[in-house]
C-alpha cells in the first residue's frame, strides 16, 4: 500500500501527517507569544511551544536540566522555532525528533546540536552524519535534511544535569518514533502516539500491531508515568487515556471493535472512536 499512498499524496498535493482537533484556541496557560508561537509552562523546568496558527497545531517541548536541555520536535518549519526555544533557556540545547514526519523536523537545520534515534533505518539514510529523510519517512518531497551530532540508542539515559531522560523506541504511528520518559517527574513525551485528536495508523511505516505493543510497553515498563505529552494541540493526556488506547487497539486487532468507513484522500479507511481521540486505520 505504500506506493499508492505516496502517489495519492503527490497527486492531491496534500500533506500526510497527524491531525489535531480543529479550530485553534489559545493553549491553556500561555505565558508568552510572538504572534505565531505560544509558550506555556508545564513546570519550572518543562515548557511547551505551541504552533496553533499552523493547520496541524504542532506542539514542541523544552525539557531543561541544570546543564543542558532537549527540544522535542521542531515543528513545521513555517517559522523557525529556534529563536523561541532560545528564549526559554540559555542552556545548551539538543533538538530531537519524536519521529521524522516533516511537521516534526521543520526547524532541525537551525540547531547546532541534533540527536537522532539510532536505528538501522535512520543510519541507512545518513551519510557523513547528514540525515536525508526519505519520502516514505518524511511524507513530504521537499523535506530538508540536517546534521546529526548525537546518536541515541533505545534504552539510553540522557543526563541533563539533575534530570535524566530515557529514550524509548515506540513504533506504531511511525517506525522510527520515540518517547522520552522522565521517571522522576512521571512524564513521557510521546510524539504522535497519543494526543487529543485523530491518531493516524494508516500511513507508510504505520503498524497497528506495533502500535499496541508500544502502548503496552509504555504502560507496563513505566508504571510511574501519569502524564503523556503528544505532538499536537494541547498535547497533555492523563494515564487513563493511554489505558483506553491499549483497549481500543486490542479491540481493533481482535476484530471486537468495528470502525466507521470513510474516504481519506484516495483511500477507504476506518475511524475508531476513543475517549478524547480516535484512530484512523486501514479499512478491514
Amino acid at each position: 500500500m505504500r506506493r499508492p499512498l505516496i502517489l495519492a499524496f503527490l497527486l492531491w498535493g496534500l500533506p500526510l501527517a497527524a491531525t489535531a482537533a480543529p479550530a485553534p484556541e489559545p493553549a491553556p496557560g500561555v505565558l508568552a507569544t510572538d504572534g505565531y508561537f505560544d509558550v506555556s509552562r508545564i513546570d519550572q523546568n518543562t515548557y511547551a511551544i505551541h504552533e496553533p496558527r499552523y493547520w496541524q497545531q504542532d506542539t514542541m517541548y523544552v525539557i531543561k536540566g541544570e546543564s543542558r536541555a532537549i527540544l522535542v520536535d521542531t515543528g513545521s518549519g513555517t517559522r523557525d522555532v529556534a529563536f523561541i526555544a532560545d528564549k526559554v533557556t540559555k542552556n545548551p540545547m539538543t533538538a530531537v525528533a519524536s519521529h521524522v514526519h516533516y511537521d516534526h523536523i521543520g526547524s532541525h537545520g537551525s540547531f547546532h546540536q541534533v540527536a537522532m534515534i539510532d536505528l538501522p533505518e535512520t543510519r541507512a539514510a545518513t551519510r557523513d552524519n547528514y540525515y536525508s529523510p526519505p519520502l516514505s519517512k518524511s511524507l513530504e518531497p521537499f523535506a530538508s535534511g540536517f546534521h546529526v551530532t548525537e546518536w541515541w540508542k533505545p534504552g539510553d539515559v540522557i543526563d541533563l544535569g539533575n534530570r535524566k531522560i530515557e529514550i524509548v523506541h515506540i513504533p506504531g504511528h511511525s517506525s522510527d518514533e520515540i518517547a522520552l520518559v522522565d521517571r522522576a517527574n512521571r512524564y513521557a513525551f510521546v510524539g504522535d502516539h497519543l494526543y487529543g485528536g485523530t491518531l493516524l495508523a494508516n500511513l507508510p511505516g504505520s503498524d497497528l500491531g506495533q502500535y499496541l505493543l508500544s502502548t503496552r510497553k509504555l504502560l507496563n515498563d513505566y508504571p510511574e508515568v501519569q502524564t503523556y505529552f503528544g505532538g499536537h494541540g494541547d498535547g497533555r493526556m492523563p494515564r487513563e487515556k493511554m489505558v483506553t488506547l491499549e483497549s481500543l487497539l486490542s479491540g481493533i486487532l481482535e476484530k471486537r471493535i468495528g470502525g466507521q468507513r470513510q474516504w481519506w484522500l484516495a483511500f477507504v479507511v476506518a475511524r475508531y472512536p476513543g475517549d478524547g481521540f480516535s484512530i484512523l486505520a486501514a479499512a478491514p
